[in-house]
């Protein structure tokens, strides 16, 4: 590796720390290297060999070809399938190490643009959680038939997931951008998953409904926050509607020490670069996007009332179908 390339690799190695700094004794025990000798690798003094390249971009999560070739690649980290058990609460621990420690610097701040709803929303709702964990097993784990039910084992880890998103992704400045039709997919999937018969019990779907009209209100009120103050420490998200409608969820994440960008490629689980000229790129995009869509937190009253009333006049319509549909494929 050459020496401009050696720091450049260093340098990536500090960007994934929590204080921008190299951990010397860290570096030493992974490369079984006294403290001096990692100095002299740091410094581009000694170059490091192949195996201690292969080590510590292991472990550091770190792409050689953008470290060795910026202006060429962009590269993405994802937990591809392996054999074995696996289920969708596996990549959602996996998203969830990754914000763990992005709590631990103040300076932070996220932006989501989400093809329906920022995900994050689902979690406050077991039973609309529930019913979206037993599609997105369905689509990518589970063969056969789909079964929808309440899973003990989904609620407990739900708890933990609202813990970390409450301190970690609301614990910084969020600017958030829907769809104005986030509600519909999930509207078309129940009433094709009644169809399929694929609910157990009929009082899931009613708690379903009853969630969703608890989500809207939820949101609403989300919205309605910003005019408020508060000595709260949980940030209020900043909440624009792009009546364009969006097609990817992207979460992009700044820091003074680390810019990184996911992308939901294979949705609910994310691939993520920590490529600065991506994050750059995307921002600069979204930014556009953003000029395009219409505030509807803080001073944005007057599109935030018509568009929940849109809304709820949505959900009444939803609901009286779904009432019928029960009659005829559960009563």
């Amino acid at each position: 590796m050459q020496a401009d390339n050696q720091t450049q690799f260093f340098d990536a190695i500090k960007a994934r720390s929590l204080n921008g700094k190299l951990n010397i004794e860290e570096l030493s025990e992974l490369l079984f290297l006294q403290k001096g000798a990692v100095y002299k690798r740091i410094n581009g003094t000694t170059p490091l060999n192949y195996g201690e390249i292969e080590t510590l971009a292991k472990h550091y999560r770190i792409s050689l070809d953008e470290v060795m070739q910026p202006n060429r690649y962009i590269s993405m980290f994802h937990r591809f399938l392996k054999k074995g058990d696996a289920n969708t609460l596996d990549y959602f621990d996996h998203f969830a190490s990754v914000l763990k420690p992005l709590a631990e610097d103040k300076s932070q701040s996220f932006v989501y643009l989400a093809n329906e709803l920022p995900i994050f929303y689902y979690f406050n709702f077991d039973h609309i959680f529930n019913f979206s964990f037993s599609l997105w097993n369905h689509l990518h784990w589970k063969e056969g038939r789909i079964t929808i039910v309440r899973d003990e084992l989904i609620d407990n880890k739900i708890k933990d997931y609202r813990n970390q998103i409450k301190n970690q992704y609301y614990a910084c400045p969020v600017s958030e951008i829907w769809n104005p039709s986030m509600l519909q997919n999930l509207y078309q999937q129940i009433i094709f998953c009644i169809t399929l018969r694929a609910f157990e019990k009929k009082e899931f779907i009613e708690a379903l409904v009853k969630d969703i009209e608890a989500l809207i209100s939820h949101l609403q009120d989300l919205t309605k926050q910003q005019d408020e103050e508060s000595s709260s420490t949980i940030n209020k998200p900043k909440i624009y509607i792009n009546e364009f409608g969006n097609y990817l969820n992207i979460v992009l994440y700044k820091s003074q020490l680390n810019k990184a960008t996911f992308i939901g490629y294979d949705y609910p689980h994310f691939a993520m670069s920590i490529s600065d000229r991506f994050y750059d790129f995307s921002m600069q995009w979204i930014d556009k996007i953003k000029r395009r869509s219409v505030l509807i937190s803080g001073e944005g009253y007057q599109y935030r009332e018509l568009f929940f009333h849109r809304l709820e006049q949505d959900f009444e319509t939803f609901k009286d179908r779904i009432s019928k549909l029960i009659a005829v494929y559960y009563d």
